[in-house]
């Protein structure tokens, strides 16, 4: 730290330089200055500075700001002497005394040189602990552009020796593009499947041993190796940058404009070492998916493909239930509204099999089963159904068209239309596929939609790079300060609020965890794959991260950590199971593989007897009257009740 003096000095020169300026306000004189003065003197060195808060040491800025224009307007020797000796210095010794920890060794000649430079007269009315952090920022912001490549492309020096060729497969859903990959990568000697689901890495492992193959399938919940395999079919974060391939086939890569996984797309095109790629996607992706193709100096080719059977919207608004059929998959976008609509269908004598995000893989896989079996007659099922499950379903009906996506609840977009409605018609089981949602509104707006070409991606996601956390800085100021750094186009960073609410609850028991001050450390438990509206979950991987340390391997989960009810306790305890896994992997522990398959397995028995259990309880009711609300309703009242209600508004 600079000596106390040069501090003085530098704050009395910018209070005379405010002085100096002209202002467009005449600031007013609260009587006479020299009595101020006296006052204000007196005041400052009463306070004990320990005591002393932010914005009471931002007002005494302030104050001495107003002074200053009449001390140097008015010239007089004696009260800028005074006005420098006493109150100046006085101030200057309260903000020395409010900084904390590293913070004096921030204020050399070079902040000095920062504030007058890109912050001139902020001293006049901001706190020297204030400026501190705007300069910590500051130097942060330089030092992570520093270290991070201007072009994320050149992340990869390794790749960037190569000379790979990329072939694009384009086309919307039911065309066969992902099919003509696969078969080009059963040829391989070594390669690598990249898809977005942990149902699909199955899938395609499946597919891969019934042509023969050996296969290894790998996700972030679990591994099943299989000796000599040549193949891996993963989930695209499982990715493993070193290993090179001859073959890769990077699934649904649209999905490189996701605020949240995003950034993996865009990691295993710019990165990913193998000699010929193939990437499937829908037609929005082929812009920019070839702009950063050309970045990498690559070469590509595309092959186009159009929908295999046709695609129709229906003239008359669907009825429900008069209108439900076999072969129907009715969509609507909660896991509530899954179970109500489900409860319906069973109330009429027709079973139906449900899908929803936060059922385990492995029961939605026999969901799909008891559906193809014909044990069942319809599937319900959130917008996952859109995403890589090929089902035998003649017609999609939308119940909703509206959708909650984390931030507020809007109409769907063409792209989550087109992605859904697709489903319809496989090909080889029907010609034509039909679509349609529950009243004509709905009809109307999804029938302008359905067959609009989607928007073109222009964005692509950006992730973390792993070079900032050899930085100096705490984790979550890095975090932040990388986040407000503009890359070049057509990148966008990931969003980064669910690391951060991870990270306030490291911190808030830091003192706990061994290895906080790490920050590999730290980042890898962060970026542990969980639902963080969870309580249970996130108080499992909270406990986790105290007590990874304590033995070789970590507690494994019991039922009776699960505080909720039914169907959603056993949910609830799948994901522990994961997690189980998942913070073993990442940590280097030992997991009870045997136990752990063992637990899945009995879990997964019981969700489907619970969902072979009558579904009526499920259905939707008046809180008060217990009467049955109309299917979407959105509200948990009857318009009766709520008539009579004495909180109804006037």
């Amino acid at each position: 730290m600079i000596q106390t003096d040069k501090l003085v000095q530098f704050y009395c020169a910018q209070y005379k330089t405010f002085a100096k300026k002209k202002h467009k306000k005449t600031i007013p004189e609260t009587g006479p200055y020299p009595k101020r003065m006296q006052r204000l003197s007196k005041e400052l060195l009463t306070i004990h500075s320990p005591k002393i808060k932010q914005p009471q040491l931002e007002n005494y800025h302030r104050q001495l700001r107003n002074l200053s224009y009449f001390v140097y307007r008015d010239a007089n020797p004696i009260y800028i002497m005074q006005f420098e000796t006493y109150l100046v210095a006085e101030l200057v010794r309260l903000d020395i005394s409010s900084l904390r920890d590293e913070e004096p060794e921030l204020i050399t000649e070079r902040f000095l040189n920062f504030l007058y430079q890109e912050m001139p007269l902020a001293i006049c009315r901001r706190t020297l602990k204030d400026l501190c952090h705007q300069y910590g920022q500051f130097g942060m912001r330089h030092q992570i552009v520093g270290m991070v490549p201007l072009k994320p492309e050149t992340e990869f020096p390794q790749t960037r020796g190569m000379q790979r060729h990329f072939i694009l497969h384009v086309g919307p859903t039911n065309c066969g593009k992902t099919y003509h990959a696969l078969e080009r990568l059963k040829e391989a000697s070594c390669g690598v499947y990249l898809g977005p689901l942990r149902l699909l890495a199955l899938e395609i492992y499946e597919k891969m041993k019934d042509a023969g193959i050996a296969c290894t399938m790998l996700t972030g919940e679990e591994c099943i190796p299989e000796e000599n395999s040549r193949i891996t079919s993963s989930t695209i974060e499982m990715l493993d940058m070193e290993q090179h391939y001859d073959i890769a086939v990077i699934d649904e890569a649209q999905m490189i404009a996701d605020r949240d996984r995003g950034h993996s797309w865009t990691r295993a095109i710019l990165g990913v070492k193998a000699d010929e790629i193939h990437i499937c996607m829908s037609p929005a992706a082929e812009e920019v998916v070839t702009h950063l193709i050309a970045l990498c100096e690559d070469t590509f080719e595309v092959r186009h493909y159009e929908r295999k059977t046709a695609l129709v919207c229906e003239q008359e608004a669907f009825v429900f239930p008069d209108d439900v059929t076999e072969g129907d998959a009715l969509i609507t976008f909660t896991k509530r509204a899954v179970l109500d609509i489900a409860g319906r269908l069973e109330r009429e004598g027709i079973r139906a099999s449900v899908i929803y995000g936060s059922l385990p893989p492995e029961i939605r896989r026999r969901q799909i089963r008891l559906f193809l079996s014909h044990k069942t007659k319809v599937v319900v099922s959130t917008d996952a159904i859109g995403m890589g499950l090929n089902l035998p379903v003649r017609r999609i009906v939308f119940i909703q068209t509206e959708k909650y996506d984390g931030i507020s609840t809007r109409p769907l977009n063409i792209p989550e239309i087109r992605q859904i409605a697709g489903r319809a018609g496989r090909f080889g089981m029907y010609d034509t596929g039909y679509v349609n949602a529950m009243g004509e509104d709905a009809r109307n707006y999804i029938a302008k939609r359905f067959d609009q070409p989607e928007p073109v991606i222009k964005k692509v996601s950006l992730g973390f790079p792993h070079v900032l956390l050899d930085m100096d800085e705490p984790l979550n100021a890095i975090l932040k300060i990388w986040k407000s750094v503009e890359p070049s186009a057509p990148f966008e960073k990931i969003s980064i609020d669910e690391i951060l609410f991870l990270y306030d609850k490291a911190y808030k028991a830091r003192k706990e965890i061994d290895g906080f001050e790490d920050k590999h450390t730290l980042y890898r438990m962060l970026t542990c794959s969980i639902d963080i509206k969870n309580r249970d979950i996130v108080d499992l991987w909270l406990y986790y991260c105290k007590t990874y340390t304590a033995d070789v391997s970590l507690h494994f989960p019991s039922l009776i950590m699960c505080n909720d009810k039914g169907l959603m306790r056993y949910e609830t305890f799948y994901k522990m199971l994961d997690l189980y896994h998942q913070f073993s992997t990442r940590m280097g522990k030992i997991s009870d593989s045997e136990r752990l398959n063992r637990e899945r397995e009995k879990t997964e028995d019981t969700i489907m007897k619970l969902l072979a259990k009558d579904k009526k309880d499920y259905i939707r009711t008046c809180k008060y009257c217990g009467v049955t609300l109309p299917v979407g309703y959105p509200f948990r009242v009857c318009e009766k009740c709520y008539g009579h209600s004495p909180y109804k508004k006037i």
